[in-house]
């Protein structure tokens, strides 16, 4: 197989903010901005696991601009923290982190449904406190998925226990999160701002390259998944669609990205379409009012 052609460097004097970075699609995210000369700033909550990719990172990239910051999705105050010590301004802020928990009853330390409250309600807070450390061309970037079509958004049971199915939860959580970022575009229609989703399609770990730390996938594994490539792709190719909606020229506000393969399962970025739900002004109003009323964390007017 042909080596990848190297990466531009032109992403100098940028600086992009990643959440869940240490592992999966985050992780590839940050290895091809930092790759492109950017200073990325990986938000991760275990410190060990984000030393981990750091190193990761530098054996790729030995010039890598990197910055670790403590941030739990999943703790209003740690999302508080972060968001007071950042400390620099952001160009983009990639909203990746995200759980899927089979357990039902799970909740995150303010007691909010686990998928919910990490993966839509914490990147919700951190993005309106991290506000004036946008810069003026700043894009927030929310990382959707294919399952925010299966999802019905119902704001006024945001908090309610969940007692569906697993799958259908996470969806719902990924939905409110493009709700969220549809209705920030709309609020910076006549700002040189931009809000943005992006869906990595179906990315595995078989058909990952190798990183020390990261995922391992034993090579009896990766041969039989071969084949697949067909259809699927590596959590590298999963992370283009998203650094595309992060750094690209022709990226406008309110777009969605994704691969441009069959089913959006794999390929080249490209614009695809969300559901008329999460488009919806109605129903991304009162999902922004629903994230305010229950972090208590509101927008600067």
């Amino acid at each position: 197989m042909d080596a990848a052609p190297p990466l531009p460097r032109d992403l100098f004097g940028r600086t992009m903010l990643v959440t869940g970075a240490n592992a999966g699609i985050g992780y590839w995210c940050v290895e091809q901005l930092a790759a492109r000369g950017a200073r990325v700033v990986l938000g991760c909550r275990s410190p060990e696991r984000a030393t981990t990719a750091v190193t990761a990172i530098r054996a790729q990239v030995p010039d890598a601009d990197l910055r670790v910051l403590a941030l739990d999705l999943g703790s209003l105050d740690s999302v508080r923290g972060a968001a007071t010590g950042i400390g620099e301004r952001l160009d983009a802020v990639i909203c990746n982190a995200g759980v899927k928990a089979a357990d039902r009853s799970a909740r995150t330390s303010d007691g909010f449904d686990l998928m919910v409250g990490t993966n839509f309600l914490g990147h919700f807070a951190l993005v309106a406190q991290l506000e004036s450390s946008l810069g003026p061309d700043a894009r927030v970037v929310a990382v959707g998925s294919i399952a925010h079509r299966f999802a019905t958004l119902d704001a006024a049971t945001l908090d309610a226990p969940w007692t569906g199915a697993s799958l259908r939860q996470y969806g719902r959580s990924k939905a409110a999160l493009m709700a969220f970022a549809f209705e920030l575009s709309r609020r910076w229609s006549d700002s040189s701002r931009s809000a943005v989703c992006a869906h990595p399609g179906y990315a595995v770990d078989p058909l990952t390259p190798a990183r020390p730390g990261l995922a391992e996938v034993s090579g009896v594994v990766r041969a039989l998944s071969a084949p697949t490539r067909l259809l699927v792709q590596g959590k590298d190719g999963g992370a283009l669609p998203v650094v595309h909606a992060a750094t690209a020229a022709d990226v406008r506000n309110g777009d969605y990205w994704g691969p441009g393969g069959l089913l959006e399962f794999r390929g080249a970025p490209a614009r695809v379409a969300a559901s008329d739900e999460v488009r919806s002004a109605a129903i991304g109003s009162a999902v922004w009012a629903a994230a305010e009323r229950i972090t208590g964390v509101r927008f600067p007017a």
